[in-house]
């Protein structure tokens, strides 16, 4: 069947995970800990954590929890984080419906760009967000572990160039008039080569999957500083012009 069940969407609380755990344990061979997720519920002011119930009994019980998406935005991008869908009552059109609205909550925070990874062997990943629009931009070799294999990179772009990139005079000027800003330009580029060096490590052992997760939020952070940084420069220009 294509219709999925009717579900109702929900924001991500402590006293799920125990239901969340069962399924991102059967549907990975990496699942994330308990820890991870409640890091994301607690620590992560970029994170949006949604899960799916069924609002009536066609298939499963009222209540049930059918799938969850985790992702993040900041600024103009949106990092897919993890989706995973009861393995009972998959094809049913659930993990659709929470990709939709991971992407619908992000164009309304003026998102431009989507990305993600995905398991090579994946084909049923692959299908869905290449269905949105994503396209493979690259491959991490030996990314994941049990077993190793290549994640493939997705994007899905809506066009128009990043904020950080549209106008270079500005930021050019704002590079000379904020030490802060130049500070966390050069944080964000920091981090960036640290990632792609990590990126480069077949294995990855638990203390350094935490420490990449710590990086790519910091990165984050950063950009989301500089980007706050450009916009109170040019609000300041509108107000002095």
């Amino acid at each position: 069947m294509n219709a999925g069940p009717e579900m109702v969407l929900a924001t991500m609380e402590e006293t799920d995970l125990d239901e969340v755990l069962k399924i991102e344990q059967a549907s990975f061979t990496e699942p994330w800990s308990r820890k991870m997720f409640v890091g994301e519920l607690r620590g992560n002011a970029f994170s949006t954590n949604l899960i799916a119930r069924a609002q009536c009994g066609h298939f499963v019980p009222e209540g049930t929890l059918l799938g969850y998406v985790i992702f993040w935005v900041v600024f103009d991008e949106l990092h897919v984080m993890n989706l995973a869908v009861r393995s009972d009552l998959r094809r049913r059109g659930i993990a659709g419906d929470l990709v939709r609205e991971a992407l619908e909550r992000g164009a309304s925070r003026g998102v431009r760009t989507a990305l993600l990874e995905v398991r090579a062997s994946n084909s049923a990943a692959l299908a869905l967000y290449a269905g949105f629009g994503f396209q493979r931009r690259g491959i991490r070799r030996g990314y994941y572990d049990h077993p190793r294999e290549d994640a493939v990179i997705m994007v899905l772009e809506k066009g128009g160039h990043t904020m950080l990139s549209e106008d270079p005079a500005i930021l050019d000027q704002v590079r000379r008039e904020s030490s802060e800003f130049k500070k966390m330009e050069e944080t964000h580029r920091h981090l960036e080569d640290q990632l792609a060096q990590l990126s480069k490590l077949h294995i990855l052992t638990p203390e350094e999957e935490i420490r990449k997760k710590q990086m790519q939020f910091d990165k984050l952070a950063a950009k989301d500083k500089m980007a706050e940084i450009v916009r109170q420069y040019k609000q300041h220009r509108t107000i002095s012009a």
